[in-house]
């Protein structure tokens, strides 16, 4: 049964003070634990290692490259696009990859400590030497390794390893490890200092310290819709704290720079190839020129046809222009189809088609942006699966207008080749040579041009490399501060916390699983229908247990309330002899025979004639109490085998107390409780006596009780403290809802002093000792 479960179904009424009395009698196990905590929390703080912290700021540039339309719907979006912005740059800067660059390029793989009495203490800046791994580094990036380092001398040291015996060797001299082999080389400014001490050196794999220390940073946004960003670090050195987050910022300013760099680097790139082609090609014109005028011997060739010339220079320079683009189509359409990969594109080219310049813009912009997510993701990604349908859309689209620029410069070209045969025909009285020349003069003059051409796109390409901006501004970097971050705070809040957590959660479980009744209200919550005449004391002295004339103990005044109770419940009936009291139980060992005696010995010390039947004839107790001086009893009345007065017994040392015995145990005792002779029994004694008490069997797990029950004027139902089920409140609650008893009032015995109630004090004035609990044991 739940420990709030009510017998007649109505909903109990919550008692706060009952629900915490159970830790307020326990207060001396909540102090005890508290010091307990408190001492541990004290001991961690002395000699635990300081943290120290560095914080840096770092402001965002803001990139106006939004149109106006999208400037309108980012004011309209929740979530706008610099919001977005910042989060990413956050975890850059929180991201692993970035992290890892940071912890190899300060070399925090490697770390000295010099030992203490306690702890050790890390040596960052003024390390005594360094330590040179000659092994590949990828075998060193992801290997373990802890030694010990004795200095000797500034020019000597001892080896050692897990407790191995320690070997001498020279500084710059090969040492064997399972690494491989390591040198030992001193700085020689730092050396003398630690010469005699021992310093362990502990080589840790790149990303488990990486994971480390981005476990330990903190990248927050300062505010909503801010686009500054505090960085926060914790390390156990100041300096390595400081550096670490200083080495974050210029890494990551670093690796944004190059990133934006990439359409320019590639640009930079097909220019530098197609300079070297056209200076090797206007080479092969100018000797071809000048073996053309040696060979012929021209120094000054005039023209013969000038008027035709000036006719036909428009012409020839539009031929020039044509030519030039369609070199650089022709060379941008080579190099499309030599990226099979999604890389950047050239850009700013000088195409006469403005379109074709929008689509490599656009195309660099996504490819930018699928780079930045492949950081986080992998190709899978379906964002990323996206933008490369995108880009090979893009990319189809760059190839279809360049084949539409290229058919219209050649178009164009034809038209104009027309026009320079008909002026060439009308020139055909000029001398051959004269028309060698000019041909080779055109070649040169196209060659010039696109030459000449690539050098100034090639200044402005590495222009636009050198004043690209870093996305961040450091507006306060991180520098040391030798500020603590305490958390001994903390710690002792904790301490307080689990001191209280313990004591209370050890009690609470032992309530939650507590089946057993410890005090009244466990019985009036469950049963609020039936009284509960009486409390009786837990008796430590089990000596002690039967009541004395004159007695003044907290036992014998239960009793004597006891008493006092019944006797007014027979006031409202009138009935001032022959009160018959049965006396019962659920369970054996609940108390009813001890409760039967002492309740007939204050009775006969009040001068009342009192007669105690020993109605239990399964298992008769009485004889623990009273001497068993009779050979007979009820079972041997019942049987037939004796009169009522031979059974009836005086109690030696009472004046007004007689006694029946139970007998010999019978073979069919519900049979024998049946007999007409009992209600004899009851008939008779009612008339000489004053108070019967009878001590019945217990009720539920025999019917003896419960076949006799009629005979009883009042019933008191036993029930123990700390040994009663409170599941066998049912069945007390269904005897007395189906009247099996007669006015059935409950008792409960062997309560301990802690939850009498009001009634621990009950000695208090009458001569009682009160009863000591051991302090240390939980109620």
């Amino acid at each position: 049964m739940d420990n709030n479960e009510r017998i007649d179904g109505q909903a109990p009424k919550i008692n706060f003070k009952e629900i915490i009395a159970p830790y307020l009698k326990n207060w001396y196990w909540f102090v005890l634990s508290l010091l307990i905590m408190v001492s541990l929390a004290y001991a961690y703080v002395r000699y635990s290692k300081p943290m120290y912290a560095a914080n840096a700021t770092i402001l965002i540039a803001d990139e106006a490259n939004m149109s106006p339309e999208a400037a309108i719907l980012e004011g309209l979006s929740e979530n706008s696009y610099s919001d977005k912005k910042i989060e990413g740059e956050i975890q850059i800067l929180k991201s692993r990859e970035l992290m890892l660059e940071v912890v190899e390029s300060l070399g925090l793989t490697t770390q000295l400590y010099s030992k203490g009495r306690i702890n050790n203490t890390e040596i960052y800046r003024n390390k005594p030497f360094t330590v040179n791994y000659l092994n590949n580094d990828s075998i060193i990036e992801k290997a373990y390794l802890k030694f010990s380092i004795k200095i000797l001398s500034e020019e000597s040291f001892e080896f050692s390893r897990n407790e191995s015996i320690p070997k001498a060797y020279m500084f710059g001299e090969n040492v064997p490890t399972s690494l491989g082999n390591i040198i030992l080389l001193p700085n020689l400014t730092n050396i003398k200092g630690y010469v005699g001490q021992t310093i362990e050196v502990v080589k840790e794999p790149l990303s488990q310290v990486g994971s480390r220390y981005k476990n330990r940073l903190v990248v927050s946004n300062v505010g909503k819709g801010s686009n500054i960003i505090s960085i926060h670090l914790t390390d156990l050195v100041q300096e390595k704290a400081t550096d670490l987050v200083n080495t974050i910022i210029s890494t990551y300013n670093k690796n944004s720079i190059k990133e934006k760099n990439m359409v320019a680097e590639a640009t930079a790139n097909f220019i530098d190839d197609r300079i070297a082609l056209m200076a090797s090609d206007l080479s092969d014109v100018d000797r071809t020129k000048e073996r053309f005028k040696v060979g012929n011997r021209l120094t000054d060739i005039t023209s013969e046809a000038g008027l035709f010339l000036e006719s036909g220079a428009t012409n020839e320079q539009n031929l020039i222009q044509l030519q030039t683009e369609l070199n650089t189509v022709n060379y941008m359409s080579n190099y499309l189809s030599r990226k099979d990969s999604y890389e950047a594109l050239p850009s700013n080219l000088g195409l006469m088609d403005e379109s074709i310049g929008k689509v490599i813009t656009q195309y660099n912009e996504l490819v930018i942006k699928r780079k930045a997510l492949l950081k986080t993701s992998g190709q899978n990604n379906p964002v990323v699966v996206e933008l490369d349908h995108q880009l090979d859309g893009l990319k189809a689209t760059l190839g279809h207008s360049l084949d539409n620029v290229k058919n219209t410069i050649s178009i164009k070209s034809s038209n104009l080749r027309a026009q320079e045969e008909l002026i060439n025909n009308r020139i055909s009285a000029v001398p051959g040579q004269e028309r060698q020349n000019r041909d080779i003069q055109r070649q040169q003059n196209i060659k010039e041009t696109i030459y000449l051409y690539l050098l100034q796109k090639r200044e402005e390409s590495a222009i636009s490399m050198a004043a690209t901006p870093p996305v961040s501004k450091v507006i306060e970097p991180a520098y040391n501060s030798y500020n603590v971050v305490s958390s001994a705070k903390k710690v002792y809040f904790g301490s307080v916390l689990l001191g209280l957590l313990l004591p209370f959660g050890f009690i609470y479980l032992r309530n939650l699983l507590d089946t057993k009744i410890h005090k009244k209200t466990d019985i009036t919550e469950a049963l609020p229908t039936i009284p509960v005449l009486a409390q009786l004391p837990r008796i430590e002295n089990k000596k002690a247990l039967a009541i004395q004339e004159n007695d003044r103990s907290v036992l014998a005044e239960s009793f004597r309330i006891l008493r006092t109770n019944i006797d007014y419940l027979f006031k409202k009936t009138d009935k001032q002899r022959g009160k018959v009291v049965y006396v019962t139980s659920s369970i054996s060992g609940e108390g009813k025979t001890f409760i039967s005696y002492n309740l007939a010995t204050v009775y006969a010390h009040s001068n009342k004639n009192v007669l105690l039947i020993g109605a239990d004839i399964r298992k008769p107790s009485l004889t623990d109490f009273i001497a068993n001086t009779s050979s007979v009893g009820l079972s041997e009345y019942l049987h037939g085998d004796a009169e009522l007065d031979e059974i009836i017994k005086p109690v030696l040392s009472f004046n007004s107390l007689d006694i029946i015995q139970s007998g010999k145990i019978p073979p069919n005792p519900a049979e024998l409780l049946m007999d007409e002779r009992l209600k004899t029994l009851f008939d008779t004694v009612k008339q000489n006596y004053d108070v019967i008490i009878v001590d019945t069997a217990p009720s539920m797990p025999v019917t003896d009780t419960i076949l006799i029950g009629e005979f009883a004027d009042r019933t008191i139902y036993v029930t123990r403290a700390d040994y009663t089920e409170k599941s066998l409140l049912k069945f007390v609650s269904e005897v007395y809802r189906e009247g099996k008893l007669k006015n059935v009032s409950l008792l409960i015995n062997d309560v301990k002093t802690t939850n009498l109630g009001y009634g621990a004090k009950m000695g208090y004035g009458y001569g009682a000792t009160a009863v000591k609990k051991k302090r240390w044991a939980i109620a």
